[in-house]
Formats: structure tokens, sequence, C-alpha cells
């Protein structure tokens, strides 16, 4: 009985060290999921907050978040001026005290075309240096003017001076029918005429400041005034563009056009007909550049020595020159020299030029595909073209080995090929059945075995010729 109780007492005690061991274990695992599930929330959170943005951060992304702000955002300076660099118009929604911030309302003005101003005190409208500060930051900041300044011709000169001279679109009307500052304006700058009253387009010495000082102003002069000889002058020094909107009584003085060609070929194009067939100027224009074939009489294109002088620029001139000319060895010849390609562009006579071919291979083998059929059969230069690149070998027309009658690439395959697609040859076809057979020595010979026995009244003439056979049958 003592054992027995012994023995029970040691298997409870067992039982209870096993549940003891099982209840740390169990806790520890426990332990471990909440470490592991609280480094996953910490590491969550840190996650989430980087890409949590403040008022700042929407803000620097996009300037109009400004609008839906609190107050102390509105009024930070840096986060207003940080909205502002992106886009003006964010300056309506600073605060009160920021909005009197001149330097922030003029780089407002810069970046909103001037619509920013709208927003600012009205009092800064009638001020004169902040008006011309605005002017200077964006010339549309003028359309805010006070209407006193408007009528002030200092006022709007200095902007003209300082800022730009389309400040004179914000002048008084009244103020644009002024001779003096009309004048002193389009010295300034010449397209000022542009706003001046129509009766100024007229005044003959207004007119030729403008121009004087921009040839650009040609388009603001009135019509009566585009025939003056020194308007034009003064307009045709300054570029050969201004050639262009000369009227066409203008256009066809000489002078006028030697210098514009002088300074540009282009303006060749802008002269009258009958100074496009001057010799003089079209080898004036044809000396820039090559272009200029297209745009002279077609007369000159058939002239060697102009073709001679455009090929020397380029051979692409070769496709503008008249075509009896490319029957000209020594302008192919000059062409040939600067590109190969120019070969094709000979007539048949000098493609089958020995001293042409040489040229272009020399450049690239295949110029072969260009010479004449009787060059392609000379082997002096099918070995060389083959010996650089033997691909060029299939624009030959000679047979590869002539040794051979029947290896099917005579003269007559290889021509074929080149000269287009044979024509349509009878089909050779077996004799039919009851047709008399010849035998090597040339008799009848007799029927194959089965054959059914000729028709009667038929009479079959059988004649061979090399490896060709022609059945008649009367």
């Amino acid at each position: 009985e003592r054992k027995a109780k012994h023995e029970a007492e040691v298997e409870e005690e067992k039982k209870r060290q096993d549940k003891q061991r099982r209840d740390k274990e169990r806790k520890k695992k426990r332990r471990a999921r909440e470490q592991e599930k609280e480094k996953l929330q910490n590491a969550t959170e840190e996650f989430e907050a980087q890409f949590k943005l403040t008022w700042s951060g929407k803000i620097a992304r996009e300037w109009f978040a400004l609008e839906f702000a609190p107050d102390e955002v509105k009024d930070d300076r840096d986060i207003v001026l940080g909205a502002i660099n992106q886009n003006g118009l964010a300056f309506q929604w600073c605060s009160e005290d920021l909005k009197e911030d001149q330097n922030l309302i003029l780089l407002a003005c810069a970046n909103s075309f001037g619509e920013a101003l709208q927003w600012a005190d009205t009092t800064l409208y009638e001020d004169k240096d902040f008006m011309l500060k605005a002017a200077m930051a964006h010339i549309q900041s003028l359309k805010f003017l006070d209407e006193e300044l408007r009528e002030d011709g200092d006022f709007i000169k200095t902007c003209i001076e300082k800022a730009n001279w389309n400040a004179l679109a914000y002048a008084d009307k009244e103020l644009l029918k002024n001779e003096r500052l009309i004048l002193e304006a389009c010295r300034i700058r010449g397209l000022c005429l542009r706003y001046a009253a129509k009766d100024l387009h007229e005044d003959r010495y207004i007119c030729l400041s403008a121009v004087r000082q921009d040839w650009r102003a040609m388009q603001y002069v009135a019509k009566s005034l585009l025939t003056d000889r020194e308007i034009c002058a003064e307009a045709s020094k300054q570029s050969w563009h201004a050639f262009a909107c000369l009227p066409a009584s203008m256009r066809a003085d000489r002078q006028f056009a030697h210098d514009a060609v002088a300074e540009s070929w282009a303006a060749l194009q802008y002269v009258s007909a009958e100074l496009k067939a001057d010799r003089e100027l079209a080898k004036a224009a044809l000396q820039q550049s090559w272009q200029a074939l297209e745009l002279m009489d077609p007369k000159f294109k058939s002239d060697k020595e102009f073709a001679m002088m455009a090929v020397g620029e380029t051979p692409d001139a070769l496709k503008h020159i008249d075509p009896k000319l490319l029957d000209d060895k020594e302008l192919l010849k000059l062409a040939v020299k600067q590109d190969w390609r120019a070969f094709q562009m000979a007539t048949p006579r000098l493609r089958d030029d020995d001293e042409l071919l040489k040229i272009a291979l020399e450049q690239d083998p295949n110029a072969f595909k260009f010479a004449s059929e009787r060059l392609k059969q000379e082997m002096a230069y099918i070995q060389p073209v083959m010996s650089n690149e033997w691909v060029a070998v299939q624009h030959s027309v000679m047979p590869l080995f002539p040794g051979y009658v029947d290896d099917g690439l005579s003269h007559p395959y290889w021509l074929s090929i080149s000269a287009g697609p044979p024509a349509r040859k009878a089909v050779r076809r077996r004799p039919h059945k009851g047709s008399e057979f010849l035998a090597k020595d040339g008799t009848t010979a007799a029927p194959p075995p089965g054959a059914p026995a000729p028709a009667p009244q038929t009479t079959t003439v059988v004649t061979t010729v090399t490896t060709t056979t022609t059945t008649v049958v009367q």
C-alpha cells in the first residue's frame, strides 16, 4: 500500500510539473506573439507617418491647397511664398496682413500675368513707383492703372523705357493722338506705332523714325507711305525679311532686290518675275545655296554654268536641273566624285562610260547596279566588285561558269533577270499516242509495245533540233 501510494504521488508530481512546463511555454508563445504584433503596429505607424502630409507639404505639392488651409497656415509667409512661386493666383488666399507685403504682390504679379494685383489694396493703383515696379514685373499689371496715371505721358514713357513698349496699350486714347509722345515712343521702340492713332500712321516723319528703330513697324505704316523709297530703304538695311513686306513696285527695284539677295538667297522668292530672270542676281543667290535653283527663272536650270555651281555644292541639285544636262559627262563626273549615288541619275549613254563607273566603284561596289549591260558583262569589273562585296555580283549579267552551256547561268539567263521577265515560251509536251518515233539513226522506229495503230489519212513529221522537238500533224 505504501509503495502504491508513493508511486501515485510520484505520478501526480510528474503531471503537475508537465502542466507547469506547458503553461510556461504557452505564456512564452503568447508574449512572443504580443511583441511581434506590437512591432508590426509600430512599423505600420511609421510607414503611414511617411505619407501623412502636413499643410506645408500639401501646399508645396499643390498651390491651390492654400484655399482650404487654416488661418495660421495662410499667415505663414514661407508657406505662402512657396505657393506664390508656383502660381501667383495663390495670393488671393493669403492673410490680410500678407496682402500688404509689396514684395509678395510683385512676385505674384510676375507669376500670374499681372492678375494677382486685383487682390491688392486699390490705393496702390495710384502709386507711380509701385505701378512702375508692377509693370516691370509684368506689363499686364497696368490694366489696373489709375485713370490719372493713364493720362500721364511721362509715366507711360518711363514704362516704355524701363518695362515694355506695350505699356502704350494702357494709355488714355487722347494720349495716343499726341504726336510728341508717339514720336518719342517710336524712337525708343519702333513697334509703338501699333498703338498710335490712325492719323499718325500717315505721318511720314513718325513712320520713318519707327521703321528706322525696328523694320517690323512696316506692318503698321499706312499704305500711302509703303512706296516711300527712304522708308523702304531703312527697312531693307536691317533685314532681308523687310523686303517681303514691300509692295510689288518696290520689290521690282533692282537695288532693293540685290541688297536683299546679297543678305539671304531666300529673298529671291519675293523679287519680281523680271528680276528672277536677271543672271547676276540669280548667280548671287546660287553662290549662297544650291536651293536657290528652285526659286530662279526656269531658263537657268538648263544653264551649264549654274548647274556646275549647284552640283559642286551637292549632287542633290541634279534633281532640279534640266534633264538634258544629265547627259553632260563633265557635270556627272563632278557629281559622282562627291557621291556615287549620282551615277544613277546619268543617261544610258553615260552609264556605259568606263571612267564614270570606275569613279563610282571606288566609293561603293553597289554602284555596279546602275552600269550598262555591256559593262556588267566585263570580268574586269565583276572580279573587283566580288572581292570588295560579293553580294554586288547579283547585278552582273556575265555567266559564272562559261565552260558549261546548260548550267542555267548563261548570259540569256542573267539578261532575263536584269531586263525583266522573259517572254512566254511554248511548253514542251510528250508526243500523243499513235505518233511515230525516230530512231537514233533517223529512221522510223517501231512504236512502243501497246501503242495503238496510227489513224488513217494522217501524216506525222517529227523534227529534232538539238534539245527541242517540233511535231506537226496534218
